[in-house]
């Protein structure tokens, strides 16, 4: 089945939350509940079992032996069904042997997933949420839009910080988030660095610098394709500095409830141009992030 294009004008059809039955993911399950809810979505709840597999268990296990191992998918999809017990929606179950990205990306395709909602790997003892390995490769490899969840879901998103630096994957998130969520507020946020700041006049140069890119923003929102009642919700904000440390300043300091990056997908386009901003941006946020992917562009 074909993904859904994520830079449609609805709400994605299908979600998928990917868990690995930790409590971490309670929050990821309370948000995916919610917005499909919000957009009469399915949702599919998506485990993967890795490591031993049930035969190499079973082999664990030769001897006299009264009783076998029960089937680790078997175990795996009962526990499941047994968290998502009394939701207020319908909850598929997909449970499958592998490492957990390919078995959550595989889902995404198989279904047609529009949006693929996650937890936190763990917190540090520091309380830096970290994301961990299998978001990282689902960030890189996913066609469908990924959503990780920090926070505990108290209410719709209603204040929403797109992160742009005037590219079009940056246009197509902004656009893309008007239309998931109509009634929240947005600030069109850009973070920028002086080139060779220590070597120019920085109070003329800086003070030309951020004129150019607060012109390039107004630029920016008066050239996207959104509702008229979205850019009057809009707000343009910018702001000089490493891009991920002065949105991480602005989201934590401004109580917004979700930050929203743009990304084209996979590739080495991905990588060089977009992909390392757009990983340390969602690395560095508090709160809840959205990549957003528009068609690639390799």
């Amino acid at each position: 089945m074909t993904t859904e294009h994520s830079g449609g004008v609805h709400p994605p059809a299908t979600i998928i939350l990917a868990t690995d039955l930790g409590a971490r993911c309670d929050r990821a399950l309370d948000r995916a509940v919610q917005l499909a809810l919000l957009w009469d979505a399915r949702l599919v709840a998506v485990h993967a079992v890795e490591g031993e597999s049930g035969s190499d268990l079973r082999r664990m296990w030769d001897g006299p032996r009264r009783r076998s191992p029960a089937d680790p998918l078997h175990r795996a999809r009962e526990e499941l069904y047994g968290q998502l017990d009394g939701q207020p929606v319908e909850i598929d179950v997909h449970v499958e042997e592998g490492r957990a990205s390919d078995v959550v990306l595989a889902a995404a395709e198989r279904f047609g997933a529009g949006l693929i909602v996650t937890g936190i790997a763990r917190d540090d003892p520091l309380y830096q949420p970290l994301l961990g390995d299998t978001v990282h490769r689902m960030m890189r490899k996913a066609s469908a839009s990924l959503l990780i969840v920090r926070s505990r879901v108290r209410a719709p998103y209603g204040r929403i910080v797109v992160a742009t630096d005037f590219s079009p994957p940056s246009r197509a998130a902004f656009e893309r988030a008007t239309r998931l969520f109509p009634l929240a507020d947005f600030t069109l946020f850009n973070g920028y660095e002086v080139p060779f700041a220590n070597y120019l006049g920085l109070e003329g140069t800086d003070r030309r610098f951020h004129e150019m890119e607060q012109e390039a923003v107004s630029r920016f929102l008066k050239e996207a394709e959104i509702s008229e009642d979205a850019r009057r919700r809009t707000v343009g904000l910018v702001q000089r500095g490493a891009p991920e440390i002065v949105l991480s300043d602005y989201v934590h300091d401004s109580r917004a409830d979700l930050t929203v990056v743009g990304s084209h997908g996979g590739g080495a386009i991905y990588e060089v141009l977009i992909g390392s901003t757009a990983r340390r941006i969602i690395d560095a946020v508090p709160g809840d992030a959205l990549l957003v992917r528009s068609r690639r562009l390799d």
